[in-house]
């Protein structure tokens, strides 16, 4: 028995027991429900926290905690009390005082402690050179990306708010700090996936309501979708739960925040399209006078093993994401899979089972031939005629259209900025832009070096004195404003500040101060007085390009030093941390994967289409087309955005290329598919041209209406709070819509003409 015999048992089974096919789906799906965690309380989220224990900042964090067990504080809320007008006052700077310490006692559960201009050692250094600014550092016990953050933000907001009444006239308070922003990205995470959810329903609805033209019809594959997408979620919240309480077992499965965001785009984009060329081929035998029953097992006949094998490319185009060593690349792609073998499995017995009711019996028998399908026919007639008429020509003419774009596709440019995320509006955002106007953009996140000496002593006068050997040439380097350790704790270079000015006697307090020893010395047992903290603060903000190539720098230098026999820090163990370091190794290892899983999403997709197609020509031809139409896709974003963000556009977000190439790859090939089997089934009579032309004919509108719902589902995520989703949602529409108008109607058929004119 052949793919075909099966596909057309199946369809008998599933007609003579439909109610109950129909009932284990609505059980499964409600069961799932009740049983399956808050998607919130497994989600994960941060990037930083997703790279391979051997990187650099995975390495210095650990050093980091091991050296300084006692600093227990995992992310900051920092208020920034500024006057833009002149120099604040001593009420100002009192009030910024009392704020930060109602902000403190509204955060009490989470707090470790508050830092302001009145504390010991480092008070000073929160206040601008200018006067017009202070900091008040409220540090936390949570992590930056922490759930609970969001509640935090918002309590630290509404203590602003009513303390606005007694706020001094001219004052300007902003609030950031790691806490603030993980709390609004995960707010803005959060409003992205209710929009996405709510816009994607709303554009597939209608968008079927156009095409069907019966709200009976419609509710077929939006209910099927709306079930298997409900399945596949509580399945994921399932699994990632049972997987947190089981960190050992294998597989592993990990979800985040925007996952869900993917789910929901993908599936009703895919799962849709599955339903609608089943329920094409459905009412194609219901017009050709055949019974509900024989029409659903035709249907399933002929489109099932063309189902499978377009899902199929795109689950091991997406599986091949598990070989990624970024932890959001490895678990995204094979959770999506999933959820993607699940809604196949809807498309193969719900849909049916569905059809196999009155929502089927709607569509008459013999009742297709509407004036509006005489005319769609015609034109697809008429423009299989133009293709076929000059193939060669219309096939160079496109691919020479395409080149210049893809060309500049080749070289776009990303950003790691993760702060460029959010909008200009959100409360982070617009403190650290407040604080990047009065203090150096490096404090927003210093970069730490950790240093070990084997001899120790470094909490001696003569340990200062080797400290002051190691911050010298690292002050010297183009791009380091400021150097805080034991030697100098409030960073100004040495011979710059008097001794007996005020600047310099509260320098030699904080010299002196035990919080001090604390905070740039090791006390910790086994390394006490051995290792030593230096917190280097940029000229440049923390996540910028500016700001990798000031670490590589200092990493230099440090190897230098430790190379030199005549350096007290001769062989000594140096380790970096802080945020310029993680977004440095994000970059390294994200780039390595792009090359690794494009690699391997083409082979694999290539290798299903020979399998399934049994033509390699073919088969190489329609990867060339989608690899050209992702370049395509990737250089005419690159180009809008930049024309639309003008000179604050750094480049596209650095998720959007592997993300928009692993869709396209994958999603794209399912409409190649579609028409190529038509075409090989209209072929086996000999009549290559003619057998190409009834396929582009009778596939024709399904397969655009297919794209413009899938492009449908893209479009919803340009509704999300985070510009990298923004960028991603519009590409894969872009990328979509090309794929639809161009590729599959226009440059395929010309090739599949070439060829057929060949043989």
């Amino acid at each position: 028995m052949d793919l075909q015999q099966r596909f057309a048992a199946l369809g008998r089974a599933i007609y003579d027991h439909r109610w109950w096919v129909i009932l284990a789906w609505v059980l499964a799906a409600c069961c799932l429900r009740i049983f399956s965690p808050a998607w919130s309380s497994v989600a994960r989220d941060g990037d930083l926290e997703q790279l391979p224990p051997d990187t650099a900042i995975a390495q210095g964090q650990k050093f980091n905690l091991a050296a300084f067990p006692e600093d227990v504080s995992k992310s900051q809320m920092v208020l920034v009390v500024a006057r833009p007008e002149g120099v604040l006052s001593l009420d100002d700077r009192e009030f910024a005082i009392l704020l930060g310490h109602k902000i403190g006692e509204a955060l009490s559960e989470n707090i470790v402690d508050v830092w302001n201009e009145k504390t010991p050692a480092i008070g000073s250094s929160l206040r601008s050179k200018s006067g017009q600014a202070v900091r008040v550092v409220v540090r936390l016990t949570n992590e930056f990306m922490a759930t609970q953050n969001i509640e935090l933000l918002q309590r630290a907001k509404q203590v602003l708010k009513d303390a606005s009444n007694v706020t001094p006239a001219g004052l300007v308070i902003g609030i950031t700090g790691s806490a603030a922003i993980g709390g609004d990205m995960l707010s803005a995470a959060a409003e992205s996936v209710q929009n996405t959810h709510t816009t994607t329903l709303l554009l597939v609805a209608v968008a079927l309501l156009l095409i069907y033209r019966s709200p009976w019809l419609v509710l077929v594959p939006m209910f099927a979708i709306g079930v298997a997408t409900t399945v596949s979620i509580d399945l994921l919240a399932i699994l990632a739960g049972w997987s947190q309480l089981h960190p050992d077992a294998l597989p592993r499965i990990e979800v985040f925040t925007t996952t869900k965001i993917f789910v929901i785009v993908i599936l009703f984009g895919s799962g849709t399209d599955y339903c609608l060329f089943l329920t094409a081929r459905f009412r194609e035998h219901r017009s050709e006078g055949l019974s509900l029953r024989d029409s659903l097992v035709g249907a399933m006949q002929h489109v099932g093993t063309a189902l499978v094998a377009s899902a199929l490319t795109t689950i091991v185009g997406l599986a091949m994401m598990g070989f990624a060593q970024f932890g959001k690349f490895a678990y995204s792609g094979p959770t999506i899979a999933i959820c993607l073998a699940v809604t196949l499995l809807a498309c193969l017995t719900f849909v049916p089972a569905l059809l196999s009711t009155r929502l089927g019996a709607v569509i008459e028998r013999g009742n297709e031939s509407t004036s509006d399908n005489i005319y769609w026919q015609s034109f697809w007639e008429r423009l299989s005629d133009g293709i076929l008429r000059r193939p060669g020509k219309i096939l160079v003419l496109c691919l020479a259209a395409a080149l210049p774009l893809a060309w500049y596709g080749w070289n776009v440019n990303v950003t790691y900025d993760l702060l460029g995320e959010l909008a200009p509006e959100r409360t982070s955002r617009h403190g650290t832009d407040m604080l990047k106007q009065y203090f150096p953009p490096g404090e927003i996140g210093p970069l730490v070096v950790l240093a070990e000496v084997p001899s120790g002593n470094l909490d001696s006068v003569d340990g200062q004195l080797t400290i002051a050997e190691l911050a010298k040439p690292l002050n010297e380097i183009l791009g380091v404003e400021q150097v805080r350790s034991l030697y100098q704790p409030l960073g100004d270079p040495p011979g710059t500040v008097s001794l007996f000015s005020s600047e310099g006697l509260i320098a030699l307090a904080a010299k002196g101060s035990p919080l001090t020893q604390a905070v740039f010395v090791s006390q910790a047992p086994g390394m006490a007085g051995r290792v030593t903290r230096l917190f280097l603060i940029l000229d440049a903000q923390p996540f910028s390009r500016e700001a990798v190539a000031i670490s590589n720098a200092v990493e230099e230098k440090l190897a230098e030093i430790s190379a030199d026999i005549h350096s007290p820090w001769h062989e000594a163990k140096f380790a970096l941390a802080g945020p310029t370091v993680g977004i440095r190794d994000l970059e390294r290892i994200t780039l390595q994967d792009r090359f690794l899983i494009e690699l391997l999403v083409i082979f694999a997709v290539l290798l299903v289409l020979v399998v399934l197609l049994r033509r390699i020509v073919v088969s190489c031809f329609l990867i060339v087309t989608v690899v050209l139409s992702y370049l395509v896709t990737i250089g005419i974003s690159e180009l809008l955005f930049s024309l639309i963000r003008g000179e604050s556009y750094v480049g596209l977000d650095w998720k959007v290329p592997l993300f928009l190439f692993v869709l396209l790859v994958a999603v794209g090939q399912d409409y190649n598919i579609y028409l190529v089997s038509r075409v090989l089934e209209e072929q086996r009579s000999g009549q290559l041209l003619a057998g190409l032309k009834r396929a582009v004919v009778q596939t024709g509108g399904i397969i655009t209406s297919c794209g413009i719902i899938m492009a449908g589902t893209f479009v919803s995520m340009t509704t999300s709070e985070l510009n990298g989703m923004i960028e991603l949602g519009f590409a894969l529409t872009l990328g979509i819509l090309l794929d639809t108008f161009v590729v599959r109607t226009i440059v395929v058929p010309a090739f599949l003409a070439v060829l057929a004119v060949r043989e």
